[in-house]
């Protein structure tokens, strides 16, 4: 039997197999089959039966062996050696990519938001490479159908099924077809949801605890394929990403990227409002219109896990780094991207979710800034008994003068993050105050866990708060070479994020673009903390039974941000009745209360509230804009140009008025006439105030509601009186 028919049959096998037994059967099948084959005869196989196996592996109709070999522990182990590096799938992917037999071409609607929408549109292929590694030499354009795609050979082909898995997962409501993505109503809808197979919430009753199986390959393929700077990490797969000949490092290296790229747009980039620098859209000259037409979502949930891993193994390394030289080859690549995806997930929180579901996220944010922390023991669990060694010598955790680079490379997330933190915490202090009250303690933890890491925060935020400020002793500062880095990384990381004419009714208020973890402003970090520790000690009194252990929670973190802001929070009362209140607030306050949720900008442009129709209220927006620019209310004229007060009438053009018609059209045009002078003296009075249209509040609900009720009443009249002619004629 020819390697075409047996290759049928495979396919055949796996499409059928949705039990363990038939799974396990079709595994073994596929193995024996790659093992007797040679890479030329490989050809049918990966042409015919490896889009089917992918579709069965990851469930995109529904059907996923992954899902299933959560609860089978023998299936699970048997996958893994299946899909492990060392494989038998992997062995055969390696052979046939050295010989360039098969490409593919990768759906465009399995992409990420911002990569589909920059395929469809007029940028050129040549730009398109230029702006993301995963472009590069991937792009094939089809000029019968006008056409980008991204074609990738069977290695990439995986990687992108694998990396799309979650994110796929994450969202509910993807068609069987697979001809589409769940809709953005669907994603904020479903934010609370998790991913089970990652989770591992499938394992039978008594079974102990493992890691996933998707943890453990995603594991896996980051220690084959890339590489740790210095740690000589085997390296298995050669993978033909370029045509001419390169070293094996340099080889390695392309594919560590290529791997870590796919992962960092798939699952922090994904629908992000601005994906690019903001540098490099400028220098380019690239406008991406598709942002309002992607409107504003909370990132993939379920992904803290997965990208927890990901930040542990790009940071992990076996001894400490020498200070302005970090070992982590990539972690350039997951900076911007790592930021706004963390911000996000803060700012787009939707009302109503569990906080216990941003714990990953919370969780995920701690790893990233202490990589001090992180040691061999963190990956034990995805690895098997075989491979569980001692490294010899174990790692000392905690803060170092060496990992001082690092912390200035990274300064947003100590400082800035931690002021969206606490807006976030106020966002929901309501709905679970001890989980948010723990995550508070454990960030003040981790800023005063040395007196080294604190001092640095303290020095940049001084020198960045008199940088215009140009003295000699500013100038001999050491850090002042990373303050103009950190204020540009400040305006391009929340680029998008804030006020902006794309899409109003998501963005969030932001008057400045300024470090907050130590201002004394409203705003500032300190009276955020001390607000919420206000509303914190309300809330506990709320709780049932005895809420003291809770308030002495509280009195360790307020001792903890005295060390961190000074001597400005007091200690909270053993006890207080929840009918009391104290006499002298400031008893327990002394900074002024900031103004949170107080909206200070352009009122038309406002966040959208609930009672509003958010759809309608964006449309009506929009229609006021172009209203006020078309009567030059947007300040485009000068306010004192209001037009002609008075009109020359010529001698030869006055004429007697006879006839009754004659007297009617001067009538008309009497009222004409006194309408517009009305309405040019309304819109210059507008100008010269800097007024302007504003239609949105035809959007409100109470107001929609009651214009239907109008339009309706004839309807329900008659519907009614249809009734009681029916009830009466009974």
């Amino acid at each position: 039997m020819d390697s075409q028919t047996l290759a049928q049959d495979l396919e055949a096998s796996i499409l059928s197999a949705t039990a363990p037994l038939q799974i396990s059967a079709a595994l073994s099948s596929i193995t024996a089959f790659l093992r007797r084959h040679t890479s030329d005869q490989l050809r049918p196989f990966f042409s015919l039966v490896f889009p089917s196996l992918l579709r069965r592996l990851f469930g995109f109709d529904s059907i996923s062996w992954l899902e299933i070999s959560t609860s089978e522990r023998e299936l699970s182990s048997q996958l893994f050696a299946f899909l492990a590096p060392g494989g038998p799938l992997f062995s055969s992917i390696s052979s046939v990519d050295q010989e360039s037999l098969v490409r593919y071409i990768f759906p465009t609607e399995r992409l990420p938001d911002w990569m589909r929408y920059a395929l469809q549109s007029s940028i050129s292929s040549e730009v398109l490479a230029s702006i993301s590694p995963l472009f590069s030499s991937r792009i094939k354009e089809d000029e019968l159908q006008n056409l980008k795609q991204i074609q990738l050979n069977v290695f990439e082909y995986y990687i992108f099924w694998f990396a799309y898995y979650p994110v796929s997962r994450g969202v509910s409501g993807v068609s069987n077809s697979g001809s589409g993505r769940a809709t953005r109503k669907t994603r904020l809808e479903n934010w609370v949801s998790s991913i089970p197979v990652i989770s591992s919430s499938g394992r039978k009753p008594g079974q102990k605890p493992e890691s996933s199986l998707y943890l453990r390959l995603l594991y896996s393929y980051l220690k084959a394929f890339v590489p740790k700077l210095g740690s000589g990490s085997f390296m298995p797969y050669r993978s033909s990403l370029l045509n001419y000949a390169m070293n094996d490092d340099e080889l390695a290296y392309l594919q560590a990227e290529f791997v870590i790229q796919t992962f960092v747009q798939f699952w922090m980039v994904d629908n992000d409002l601005s994906p690019l620098p903001a540098q490099v859209a400028r220098s380019l000259g690239l406008s991406f219109l598709y942002q309002a037409m992607l409107g504003t979502t909370p990132p993939t949930p379920g992904l803290g896990d997965v990208l927890k891993l990901l930040v542990n193994y790009v940071h992990w390394c076996p001894s400490q780094p020498e200070d302005g030289n970090p070992h982590m080859m990539f972690d350039k690549l997951l900076q911007r991207p790592l930021y706004r995806f963390i911000l996000r997930s803060f700012l787009y929180c939707p009302i109503g979710a569990s906080v216990k579901n941003s714990v990953q996220i919370f969780s995920l944010w701690m790893a990233y800034i202490q990589p001090w922390n992180i040691s061999k023991e963190d990956f034990c669990e995805f690895e098997s008994t075989k491979e569980r060694r001692d490294d010899g010598g174990n790692q000392e955790k905690g803060y170092t003068v060496a990992w001082r680079g690092y912390v200035l490379d990274n300064y947003l997330f100590y400082s800035s993050m931690v002021v969206h933190f606490l807006e976030f915490a106020h966002k929901f202090i309501h709905a679970d105050v001890e989980c948010v009250i723990k995550m508070v303690s454990e960030v003040l933890e981790v800023l005063c866990s040395s007196t080294e890491l604190l001092a640095l925060l303290c020095r940049v935020n001084t020198a960045c708060s008199i940088r215009q400020a140009v003295t000699s002793s500013y100038m001999t500062n050491d850090l002042y070479k990373y303050i103009p880095s950190i204020q540009e990384k400040l305006q391009d990381w929340e680029d998008g994020m804030w006020e902006s004419d794309i899409n109003v009714s998501i963005l969030h208020e932001r008057s400045t673009m300024d470090l907050r973890l130590f201002s004394d402003n409203d705003d500032g970090a300190s009276n955020l903390l001390q607000l919420l520790l206000l509303r914190a000690e309300h809330e506990i009194q709320l709780l049932p039974g005895d809420v003291s252990r809770h308030l002495q929670f509280l009195d360790l973190i307020k001792a903890k941000a005295k060390k961190l802001f000074g001597d400005q929070i007091a200690k909270t009362p053993a006890k207080i009745s929840p009918k009391e209140s104290p006499a002298n607030p400031k008893e327990y306050f002394t900074l002024r209360r900031p103004k949170v949720g107080k909206y200070k900008g352009d009122w038309m442009k406002r966040p959208i509230s609930d009672t509003e129709i958010a759809w309608l209220a964006v449309k009506l927006i929009r229609v006021s804009d172009r209203l006020n620019q078309y009567l030059s209310l947007d300040g485009s004229v000068e306010t004192d140009d209001v037009g002609p007060t008075y009109v020359e009438v010529k001698g030869n053009e006055v004429r007697q008025i006879t006839g009754p018609k004659e007297v009617l059209w001067l009538l008309l045009m009497l009222v004409f006439s006194w309408f517009g002078v009305t309405c040019n003296l309304v819109l210059g009075f507008m100008r010269r105030h800097g007024m302007k249209m504003n239609l949105r509040f035809l959007a409100s609900k109470r107001l929609v509601a009651f214009f239907m009720l109008c339009a309706l009443w004839p309807v329900i009249a008659w519907g009614l009186s249809g009734v009681g002619m029916i009830l009466g004629l009974s």
